[in-house]
């Protein structure tokens, strides 16, 4: 009752108040056992499910393949341009190798599908002719348009995978690309009126300085002059500079030298990848003990916006990841809408389900 009477204050004024008219054996376990029970307290009071870091995707430990083969795909903006003074807005696609952590930037003229769509190819037809990023909504979206460019885009060489909802934990690995490339930006233009011209002209700059940045640290006794770079794997170097090759006196041979050299430089690159920066990507900074695992018909709150404005929600359907634990999942509200969302953004409601029934439907 007093634990009800004082808004189901903590323990201390709980006990506070009790003592004051009141001798009571054993009133901390008491109270706490109380307030363990309360199920208005387990609602106020239930936090989101934090499983445990997952291990890093295949994709980010295939050594030995092409720049670009399997990148992660964001936008950055809206940026401000202004030609023949009219202001028009401009956003960046950013795409980010998954092995190499090479960049690759193109300016999409607006949120459009096309306008994405013209963006990919323009990167694919740059770099490469494989990469991987959503699934076939995009295909049915491409289709449903009647785009020209729909088959080109969509073929089997090609396999999307999307992020859920509200995850950009998830896209971690682009979405700091996305930082740098504010950062390198900030710094070129510095603040500076953008027109297209000289908007692309920071992106190629800053596209250059980001992939001349080091993924290694470089100590000083090292047997190597330079630390390891995306540009590396893309021009050979870590700067435009190539290494120039002597040319021998018979054409035959100097093909032949060329290729062993540029062969044993690639594998170089490659050794020192995988002893030097794929080590550092193991460590876990945060959720790193098991979190509860949700089930089917759990019911949580969707953690967006202040607690006040948490709707309440039922699990349908749960994703486990590669490693077995339950990644994502698919909630119904009490409105009956379908939302896919992670599970670090579902709080479960540990309470009894009898007494929950009501409070879930009403509220």
């Amino acid at each position: 009752d007093y634990h009800h009477r004082f808004g189901h204050a903590n323990r201390e004024t709980v006990v506070n108040e009790l003592r004051q008219r009141f001798f009571i054996k054993h009133l901390r376990a008491y109270v706490f056992s109380v307030m363990k029970d309360c199920q208005t307290c387990k609602i106020r009071k239930c936090q989101p499910v934090s499983p445990r870091m997952a291990p890093l995707p295949e994709a980010r430990l295939t050594p030995h393949i092409r720049p670009f083969s399997t990148v992660g795909i964001d936008y950055l903006g809206p940026l401000e341009v202004v030609n023949a003074r009219r202001k028009e807005k401009r956003y960046v696609a950013v795409f980010t190798c998954l092995v190499t952590r090479a960049l690759h930037l193109e300016v999409a003229h607006g949120l459009s599908t096309e306008a994405c769509i013209m963006a990919i190819r323009r990167f694919r037809y740059t770099r490469t002719t494989n990469f991987i990023g959503a699934n076939n909504e995009l295909r049915k979206q491409i289709a449903a348009n009647h785009y020209s460019s729909a088959d080109s885009f969509t073929d089997t060489h090609t396999t999307w995978r999307f992020n859920p909802p509200s995850a950009p934990h998830m896209g971690g690995v682009w979405e700091r690309m996305v930082r740098s490339v504010k950062e390198a930006m900030n710094a070129f233009n510095d603040g500076g009126r953008l027109n297209d011209e000289i908007l692309l002209t920071a992106l190629a700059d800053s596209e250059s300085l980001i992939n001349s940045r080091p993924l290694t640290y470089m100590p000083h006794a090292s047997s190597d002059s330079e630390a390891l770079t995306p540009n590396h794997f893309i021009l050979g170097s870590s700067t435009e500079k190539k290494e120039q090759v002597r040319v021998l006196p018979h054409p035959a041979e100097a093909l032949r030298n060329s290729y062993k050299r540029a062969t044993e430089l690639t594998d170089h690159f490659w050794d020192r990848l995988l002893k030097e920066y794929v080590p550092t990507l193991h460590r876990r900074s945060k959720w790193v003990d098991e979190g509860q695992q949700l089930e089917i018909r759990s019911l949580v709150f969707i953690t967006e916006g202040a607690r006040e404005e948490w709707l309440r929600a039922k699990v349908e359907e749960i994703f486990p990841g590669s490693d077995g634990r339950i990644r994502q999942a698919i909630v119904r509200t009490a409105h009956g809408k379908r939302l896919k969302r992670p599970v670090v953004k579902l709080a479960k409601i540990e309470a009894e389900i009898d007494k929950l029934i009501v409070v879930y439907f009403v509220c």
